[in-house]
């Protein structure tokens, strides 16, 4: 039995709501648009830090260097070298899998708090670097990059073309992501999260299996990257903060770890929280404040996310019918 059997939802659901996520650009306007856009790439980012945490059991605070990273490159081979942003794709996608193989060979030696404050140096790090060539990344100020454009004959909009793009490209990477969990690889990664003793007893190279999980890791970061520059068309270092990290993983907790669909919810809760806040009328100076709160209220009543009571719900046993009596029997 399915999921969505298990839920009590019609199997059509799932194709409803990829129609209505495509359709979203005839319906709503520009600027809501662009706030999809933002949670289609978040998406793919908390997806990489649930691949590597959630189910490989490996803490990083580095994801905003990897995709700050690739965000660079792809901005700077486009605006400057001419590149085509379809050209500067695999780039992008490369340079993060590098990326997070390098910084995940400490891995091999340290865990736990250990390689969190290594990761952590890396966040620190990374945003001093485009300061540190200004000439070519316009320092603090950052830098605009040309946009993503459709070709004459779709006769559509630029947001709305980018919006597909980005939604294709993320359907694609959560539909890989699915196989990959269900592979001997996905089940490797949770044995060395759960057992990593005994996943080394039945054959499991924990080695390889490590550096590869920062490596697959660090490429869903390169395409976080890719997507964070075709949706703003500008980057600066203060969009690849350490606390992009944080957030990431505050979208994870939300969203559910080592869930499918978590991400999604995570990304939805991370753009469209402060913004009901803010529509509310609050003092801006408070948002912070009542985002914190609205976080602990999901983590103390929702401690699996999102994703993780959709999980219990399809796992709860459905309602047996009740037992028919013969007839003339008393009760």
């Amino acid at each position: 039995m399915s999921v969505l059997d298990r839920l009590g939802l019609p199997r059509l659901l799932w194709p409803a709501l990829v129609a209505v996520a495509v359709l979203a650009p005839f319906a709503l306007g520009g600027t809501q648009v662009l706030r999809l856009q933002q949670v289609i790439y978040l998406a793919v980012a908390i997806l990489s830090l649930n691949l590597l945490t959630g189910w490989c059991g490996q803490i990083s605070f580095g994801q905003c260097a990897y995709i700050g990273a690739s965000a660079y490159a792809t901005a700077l081979l486009v605006q400057t070298s001419g590149w085509s942003y379809w050209a500067a794709l695999p780039v992008a996608i490369v340079m993060g899998f590098v990326i997070g193989a390098l910084t995940g060979l400490p891995a091999l030696r340290i865990s736990g708090i250990r390689l969190a404050l290594a990761s952590v140096s890396i966040a620190f790090v990374f945003p001093t670097i485009p300061v540190r060539f200004t000439e070519q990344t316009g320092g603090n100020a950052g830098f605009v990059v040309d946009a993503l454009t459709p070709p004459p004959w779709l006769g559509i909009s630029i947001t709305a073309f980018n919006y597909w793009v980005l939604l294709t490209l993320a359907m694609l990477v959560f539909v890989l992501a699915r196989n990959v969990m269900a592979s001997r690889i996905g089940r490797a990664m949770i044995g060395v999260r759960d057992q990593q003793v005994a996943a080394q007893t039945v054959g499991v190279d924990v080695v390889t299996m490590k550096v590869a999980a920062f490596g697959f890791s660090g490429a869903l970061c390169g395409l976080a990257g890719w997507m964070f520059v075709v949706a703003h068309t500008f980057v600066s270092p203060s969009d690849f903060m350490a606390v992009l990290s944080i957030n990431l993983l505050v979208g994870m907790a939300v969203g559910g770890s080592a869930t499918l669909v978590g991400p999604v919810f995570g990304a939805l809760f991370l753009v469209f929280t402060p913004r009901v806040i803010a529509d509310a009328g609050v003092n801006p100076l408070l948002t912070p404040l009542l985002f914190g709160v609205a976080l602990i209220l999901i983590l103390l009543y929702l401690p699996r996310g999102v994703g993780g009571l959709l999980q219990d719900l399809a796992r709860r046993p459905s309602k047996a019918p009740p037992h028919l009596q013969p007839e003339g029997e008393s009760r």
